[in-house]
């Protein structure tokens, strides 16, 4: 079956004798108030992840591996008909990862020199969260320590905000060379440097160097500038079909009273949202794709909605690697599709406190 695109079997490189380390692992530790929220977002999913047990940020490393296949519908590598499980993440992600589960006619072409990749499908397709803590960040090492032309394979129909952020990243690398595959290609490669994903599951944690590489590289790309004062934001989700505030209409004046601007994401383009949260001190939302951008914040303060059923540790260990004060509001349980209500008066409540 795996002739057809299909590959029922797996392999690791944890222990390949070609594998160099980067960055060691370290532990990363929480305060009291920190843990609590931690136990909260772990009984929310009966404990299927619980980072208050601990938090072991990975070790960074990279693999140089010989004739492999690099399929264009996942961006798994697959060597001696296997696939790589770290080249798609983890096991949890192996078994939805389309090179697993679907089947599908992958056109064969032989590619010649060293190649790289960070493609991770279907989870970047157009996810921001997934394309700058699970793709972009892998390419750190791999620029750093590059000593010859490589070849950097993403697929064709990437968003405009991934060529260009990509691009920003490529700017100052003249031997980096992007090539496109289509999503029914399989390539044999001579070469590749598989580089490790940076986070862990449910977590927006980069160590400090990658996160300030990555900032710095988008603000330079998208050209931020200092305004002449911050801004208080409020993300809103009143436009999406999951993980709205039912009760936003109370929320808002409140709100206002403390000079929050009200903004939804998809009605502003990627470098409005750069500059925005840039110049934000104080950001408020619901759970979702668009608190990615408090990567490119400067310095502030995250108040984060979440339903009772579903606490995601997502951007609190976002906030935690950027050092920036993290708190949380958790609703109602949510329906079928995440909604949910929450008590404005605690978010009044910490909108006081932070004035005071």
């Amino acid at each position: 079956m795996h002739l057809a695109g299909y590959y029922f079997r797996y392999t690791l490189v944890l222990h390949h004798p070609s594998k160099k380390i980067m960055l060691p692992g370290h532990v990363v530790t929480f305060d009291a108030a920190e843990t609590t929220f931690l136990e909260q977002a772990a009984a929310s999913f009966n404990y299927s992840i619980d980072y208050s047990l601990g938090y072991r940020q990975k070790e960074q490393y990279l693999v140089r591996l010989r004739d492999i296949e690099f399929l264009g519908n996942s961006g798994a590598v697959v060597q001696d008909g296997k696939i790589v499980v770290e080249s798609v993440f983890d096991g949890s992600r192996l078994a939805k990862s389309p090179a697993f589960k679907s089947p599908a006619l992958l056109l064969p072409k032989y590619k010649r020199g060293l190649y790289t990749s960070v493609l991770h499908l279907p989870w970047a397709g157009n996810n921001n969260y997934h394309w700058f803590i699970d793709c972009l960040p892998r390419l750190y090492f791999v620029l750093q320590t590059m000593q010859e032309p490589i070849h950097i394979i993403m697929r064709r129909d990437l968003p405009e905000y991934q060529v260009q952020t990509l691009q920003f990243i490529l700017q100052d690398c003249p031997d980096a060379r992007i090539e496109f595959i289509g999503r029914y290609e399989k390539w044999q490669v001579e070469e590749l440097i598989l580089p490790s994903f940076v986070s862990n599951a449910q977590s927006g944690y980069l160590p400090a160097g990658i996160s300030a590489w990555l900032r710095q590289k988008i603000w330079q790309g998208y050209n931020v500038h200092r305004a002449n004062r911050k801004r208080r934001i409020y993300i809103s989700r009143a436009n999406a079909r999951t993980r709205r505030v039912l009760n936003e209409a109370e929320l808002l004046p409140i709100l206002a009273r403390y000079d929050f601007e009200i903004f939804r994401a998809e009605e502003l383009s990627y470098q409005q949202q750069v500059q925005l949260f840039y110049e934000a001190e104080a950001v408020v939302a619901p759970h979702g794709a668009g608190l990615t951008n408090l990567l490119f914040a400067e310095q502030c303060q995250v108040l984060e909605f979440h339903p009772a059923n579903q606490i995601k540790t997502h951007y609190f260990l976002l906030c935690k690697g950027l050092g920036f004060a993290y708190s949380a509001v958790t609703g109602s349980a949510g329906d079928a599709l995440e909604n949910y209500t929450i008590d404005v008066r605690e978010v009044e409540e910490w909108l006081w406190f932070r004035n005071s």
